[in-house]
């Protein structure tokens, strides 16, 4: 039968899982690096092949081997440029297809089912499929000019709360105290963060900001409220009549939030971004 592989490509991490035609996991592996175009077509190609050469071990193929179809989805690929750089880095002998992580995400979540999907981890976006099979999307332009919500949103919300209170804006929280351990407590070391462009840097943060907020640090929390209502506003651009699927390690923690504001309307997700990346490879082989 043939194997065909899923890559799911974020700003933070790397999933690949091998699949038959019938579903089945035949391998899976995770890397912590990232796989995404917009940060580095050359940098997402070698996540990717990285995972495939794990993959071939799990499978104990040859470390030259190839699958049947390499079904990817990542973030920042509706960028052409960046697109066709990262494909032309792909062996020509390798048969594959490229969509978005929001799109793939929304297919696993929904089964393919009219609904909405929220993406929030690095990045944040929205996607959704309506009833007529028309499909849309909102946000998911990238930090720093998008991606409010996101990990790498909360992490320079962060910092900009610490310089403010560097700076002599009175605040007794203790979230200041654990990014002055993080960040640094001379100018040197804090201008490394403010002038940090790199969203998976800045995401790394974002534990912080939840770790205090569950403490009941009310500056984490105003932070988390604030990337709540930043996630709101990307629902409102999606049809209200359609279930919710909230995904991502950010979309985790804002999930019990948001069930508040959205009631019944959130669904549990079907499968992830990798089950809907396989669906996708089925159409293509």
């Amino acid at each position: 039968m043939s194997i065909l592989v899923a890559v799911d490509g974020g700003g933070s991490r790397c999933r690949l899982a091998a699949f038959n035609e019938t579903g089945e996991l035949l391998a899976r592996v995770n890397l912590e690096s990232h796989a995404s175009p917009s940060i580095s077509p050359t940098g997402a190609w070698r996540s990717i092949d990285q995972g495939l050469r794990l993959l071939a071990v799990q499978l104990k193929k040859e470390p030259s081997w190839q699958p049947d179809f390499l079904m990817m989805g990542l973030a920042g690929s509706l960028q052409e440029s960046r697109r066709r750089e990262l494909l032309q880095l792909i062996p020509p002998s390798i048969e594959r297809d490229l969509v978005t992580d929001g799109h793939a995400q929304l297919l696993g979540a929904s089964g393919g089912a009219p609904g909405i999907c929220l993406a929030v981890g690095t990045g944040s976006v929205v996607h959704w499929l309506d009833t007529d099979g028309q499909s849309g999307m909102a946000g998911g332009w990238g930090y720093p000019i998008g991606d409010e919500g996101s990990g790498a949103w909360l992490g320079m919300r962060l910092v900009q709360r610490y310089v403010w209170h560097f700076d002599g804006q009175t605040n007794d929280s203790t979230l200041m105290d654990a990014v002055a351990g993080r960040v640094g407590t001379s100018v040197s070391d804090i201008q490394q963060w403010t002038t940090q462009s790199e969203s998976s840097v800045l995401a790394q943060l974002a534990p912080l900001v939840f770790e205090h907020a569950s403490a009941g640090d009310e500056l984490a929390e105003s932070i988390v409220d604030e990337a709540v209502s930043h996630c709101m506003n990307l629902l409102r651009y999606a049809p209200e009549h359609l279930p919710v699927y909230i995904v991502g390690g950010v979309g985790d923690q804002l999930r019990p939030l948001l069930s508040e504001l959205l009631a019944d309307r959130v669904d549990k997700a079907r499968g992830d971004a990798l089950h809907g990346l396989w669906q996708l490879a089925l159409k293509k082989i």
